[in-house]
């Protein structure tokens, strides 16, 4: 493999990580965008963090065998309590440890952008990965479905962490990102469940579900910025009286 085509399988790999977290970034407000220079360490954050994912679910696989199987419950087993819970609690965490505490994280949407840029450079190791295996072909369908998935997901966790970090009543921390990352691991899983079971019915269930977790993310979105805007309202009202 020549040196030109090496480069051109990391440019296509990496091509629909940076394309969502352009994306997401433009629902940043306009005026108060998180730093590039941040949002591009936390991706790397992200890719490096896919390393140990990797291992533990080989470590896993290993003893279960679940990536092989034909056995629907293995599948299932494999999905929801093996690869999801890693990868979900591993993006988190490389999110938490090394962006949560810094001033620039200074309200709920930065947990969102945040955490969408580590879903994104987990995405984009696992594109590498891929394209190197499988061919540049493969990218085309992970365009829109596992890169978007990661993306998504890690958005949703990013959401409750965001809120969590912003919440007066700490008790209720714990609850709220708890919430976010069994959510995130759910939806994962049910990804994870679909493209396995290879029925004839995958694509259409999968461009259903991709759907429905565009849209939730999208409505968690408008509701942070609808609570900043309600807060800057309020904020204005105080003044003037």
């Amino acid at each position: 493999m020549s040196a030109l085509t090496i480069l051109w399988f990391i440019f296509v790999a990496l091509l629909p990580g940076l394309f969502w977290l352009w994306f997401y970034r433009r629902q940043d407000n306009p005026f108060d965008q998180e730093p590039l220079r941040l949002i591009f360490k936390t991706f790397l954050y992200g890719a490096a963090i896919a390393l140990p994912a990797v291992a533990l679910e080989f470590a896993a696989d290993f003893f279960f065998s679940f990536s092989i199987s034909q056995n629907f419950l293995v599948i299932v087993f494999g999905a929801l309590f093996v690869i999801a819970p890693i990868e979900e609690f591993l993006k988190y965490w490389v999110v938490k440890k090394t962006i949560y505490h810094q001033p620039t994280f200074s309200e709920p949407l930065d947990g969102i952008i945040y955490c969408i840029s580590a879903g994104l450079g987990f995405a984009s190791f696992e594109n590498l990965l891929v394209v190197f295996s499988e061919g540049e072909s493969a990218i085309l369908l992970r365009f829109a479905t596992a890169t978007l998935m990661h993306a998504i997901a890690s958005g949703i966790v990013g959401y409750y962490l965001g809120r969590a970090k912003f919440l007066k009543n700490k008790g209720g921390k714990g609850s709220l990102i708890t919430f976010g990352l069994v959510s995130a691991i759910l939806l994962h899983g049910v990804y994870n469940i679909v493209v396995s079971a290879n029925t004839p019915f995958t694509f259409g269930l999968l461009v259903i579900l991709m759907i429905v977790m565009y849209f939730i993310l999208s409505a968690e979105i408008k509701k942070t910025k609808l609570l900043k805007a309600s807060k800057a309202v309020n904020k204005m009202q105080v003044r003037c009286e």
